[in-house]
C-alpha cells in the first residue's frame, strides 16, 4: 500500500477521482490529509487526484491509531476540526451499476410506483453521470473529544463490542453529493 499525502490546489470533482480509483482509504490526521491505495494504483492515483484540484506525494506515514485513543464509528461524513481526531478513516468501494440500479428502482409489492427521484439517480447511474460509492468510517481520539456534542453527532464510541471496529457498518452515498471532499477537506 502506498500512502498519499494530498494538499488542495484548485476546486475539483474529488468524488469523482475517488469513484474512478475503485477502492482506497481516505485519512484525517492532525498531521494532514492521506490517501492509502494499492501500489500498482498509486500513479493512476496521483495524476486522477490531479485532474480533481488535488496535489499528491508520496508520504512515509503509518496511518495507525495512536497510543491510548479509543475508537468510534462514523454514522455519517460530518468532518470534525483536523486536530480534534488522532486518525479519521474512510474506507471506500465503489458500487457496481447494475446493483445499485436494481436497488434503487426495487419497491414494496405495495407500492406500484417508484419515487421520481430515485428514477432520476438511477438514470445518472446509467448514463455514467454520476457512481456509487459505498464507505464505512472509523475514528479513533480521546475520551473528552468522543464525548463531546459535535462528535456525538458523526461518531459513535465504541465501548463494549471491540470487535465492530474491524468491520464498521457501510453506508452509500452517490458521488453527486460530494460527500467526501467536504469530510476531507472540511
Amino acid at each position: 500500500m502506498t500512502v498519499l499525502r494530498c494538499e488542495r490546489v484548485a476546486a475539483g470533482d474529488l468524488d469523482r477521482a475517488v469513484a474512478d480509483l475503485g477502492e482506497l482509504t481516505l485519512a484525517r490526521m492532525p498531521e494532514g490529509v492521506f490517501v492509502d491505495v494499492a501500489d500498482d494504483r498509486a500513479n493512476d492515483a496521483v495524476r486522477r487526484l490531479a485532474f480533481a484540484g488535488i496535489c499528491a506525494r508520496p508520504a512515509l506515514v503509518a496511518l495507525a491509531p495512536r497510543p491510548g485513543t479509543y475508537a468510534a464509528l462514523g454514522r455519517d461524513l460530518g468532518p470534525l476540526p483536523l486536530g480534534s481526531l488522532s486518525l479519521d478513516l474512510v474506507h471506500v468501494r465503489r458500487l457496481s451499476v447494475a446493483r445499485e440500479s436494481a436497488r434503487l428502482l426495487r419497491h414494496p409489492p405495495w407500492r406500484r410506483n417508484v419515487n421520481a427521484d430515485w428514477r432520476a439517480r438511477c438514470r445518472d447511474l446509467l448514463r455514467g453521470t454520476d457512481a456509487a460509492l459505498t464507505w464505512r468510517r472509523r475514528a479513533w481520539s480521546t475520551r473528552d473529544i468522543l464525548r463531546s456534542k459535535e462528535a456525538r453527532r458523526s461518531l459513535r464510541p465504541v465501548v463494549f463490542d471491540v470487535g465492530a471496529v474491524g468491520s464498521p457498518p457501510e453506508h452509500r452515498m452517490l458521488v453527486a453529493e460530494a460527500a467526501l471532499a467536504r469530510w476531507l477537506f472540511g
